[in-house]
């Protein structure tokens, strides 16, 4: 049977009017072809660009080392110095090349200088930049191994089907990327801003499935929003108070906020986060998170529902449910004393010896102390929720997204859990900090140091 053939050449140009040939390809097909044989199939694609790479590299290496034969300040030529050998990791493939060293110009050469120099300084990056930010853009949102296995599928890549190779190129673009944004915020001397600004305040813990301390950290993610609403993001990783409230200081001179600006802080309670509060905008309005207050009473609430099992409960779970509605009420209207009044009171109720034997009862005891000592701890951040809420922001689920972009971008689907309980729980996953971006790669490298 006839075949049809089709030859790949590659015509190179290297001076002008001299043009060189290359067969870089051969590709056969029968005539009578099936659907699965039209165009090309991957293995011949990835043949046909490895060997492009391959004839391409060298010989722009070659050229660029006869560039550089002259001085640039007195036009001698320069003497070589021989070749050191280095391996160029691209997308199309891991090539061997040779690269000239030449010795330094005397002209150009002052005290304390190199005798000599490579004309591509391949010892220090034999990655192609082009691969590093592939490696970086999937591994962002995929595990390590599978973003290893995608890459050597598709593209004629030698180096990326270790997991291990992805991780650390990954890590090496994301400290790049955070280094330069910290070395351009302190060169910035942002404005001062007049009028005041609203910071919300939330984080996520990451810890490996395995049990290895170094992979556990914690991530403090939060939003600035002045009020032309401009917003403002900021991540760093907790992992020493002193390093946390210096990042968390630089994060807010970034924005234009300084410890004298008119701020109001939304935290979710956390002691941690209250105490950079204090050290960065001492003078500041805090706001408890009204979002994470709610959900307090609500486990509240279905404790106290779930009283008991005959007629007779059926009293004591509605006088429960009466009560903590009460309590809800007066803190959302501001009224702080009478809520904290109306949860002892529960707490008390809860501990009377007629109810001890009342299903559910410890289970209520717990919930309504648990949420009454939450309340106490935060008691100099409760507003006035009711009023507040027409002007000003009462909760931090604005941000939430910088959360879930940064640390659980991924694993809220995994999980099938909302959105507002993924930034706060402990994930037992180890692709958790597989996952997230660039920064949340810079933060993991951080935090093992």
């Amino acid at each position: 049977m006839a075949k049809l053939v089709w030859r790949v050449k590659l015509v190179a140009e290297l001076q002008a009017g001299v043009t060189t040939e290359v067969e870089v390809g051969r590709l056969e097909r029968d005539e009578q072809a099936s659907v699965a044989d039209l165009g090309l199939r991957l293995a011949e694609a990835k043949q046909i660009t490895a060997a492009l790479q391959a004839e391409m590299v060298p010989r722009q290496v070659t050229v660029v080392g006869e560039r550089h034969r002259l001085c640039a300040t007195c036009g001698c030529v320069l003497a070589s110095k021989g070749y050191y050998p280095a391996t160029f990791r691209s997308l199309f493939g891991d090539l061997p090349v040779r690269v000239r060293r030449l010795l330094a110009c005397p002209c150009c050469q002052g005290p304390g200088e190199a005798k000599s120099f490579a004309v591509l300084d391949l010892e220090a990056a034999t990655v192609a930049p082009e691969l590093a930010y592939v490696t970086a853009r999937y591994a962002a949102l995929a595990p390590f191994g599978q973003v290893a296995a995608l890459l050597s599928e598709l593209l004629p890549i030698s180096g990326a089907q270790n997991a291990g190779t992805v991780r650390n190129r990954t890590l090496r673009v994301g400290e790049a990327v955070v280094q330069r944004h910290v070395t351009e915020t302190a060169q910035q001397t942002a404005a001062k801003p007049t009028e005041p600004v609203v910071v919300g305040l939330d984080g996520g813990y990451i810890r490996s499935r395995h049990r290895q301390e170094e992979r556990h950290f914690e991530v403090v993610a939060g939003k600035v929003i002045d009020a032309r609403g401009t917003q403002s993001r900021f991540a760093f990783a907790r992992n020493s108070p002193t390093i946390a409230s210096d990042a968390f200081k630089q994060a807010l001179a970034a924005a234009g906020v300084q410890a004298d600006t008119s701020a109001t802080v939304l935290c979710d309670g956390d002691a941690g986060l209250w105490r950079l509060q204090r050290e960065a905008l001492p003078g500041t309005t805090v706001v408890l998170d009204w979002w994470h207050a709610a959900v307090r009473f609500e486990h509240a609430l279905q404790a106290a529902r779930g009283l008991g099992a005959g007629p007779a409960d059926t009293s004591l779970a509605d006088e429960a449910v009466r009560d903590l509605e009460r309590a809800k009420w007066r803190l959302w209207h501001g009224r702080w004393p009478g809520c904290r009044r109306k949860l002892a009171a529960l707490c008390r109720w809860t501990e009377h010896r007629h109810r001890r034997d009342v299903a559910g009862i410890g289970r209520l005891q717990q919930r309504a102390s648990e949420l009454l000592g939450y309340l106490e701890r935060n008691g100099d951040a409760l507003v006035h929720y009711a009023a507040r809420r027409r002007r000003e922001p009462i909760s931090t689920a604005f941000v939430e997204s910088a959360v879930n972009e940064i640390v659980a971008k991924r694993m809220n689907k995994k999980l099938s859990v909302p959105p507002a309980f993924s930034s706060n729980r402990a994930f037992e996953n180890s692709s958790v900090w597989r996952g997230g971006s660039f920064l949340s790669r810079a933060l993991w490298g951080a935090a093992r140091r």
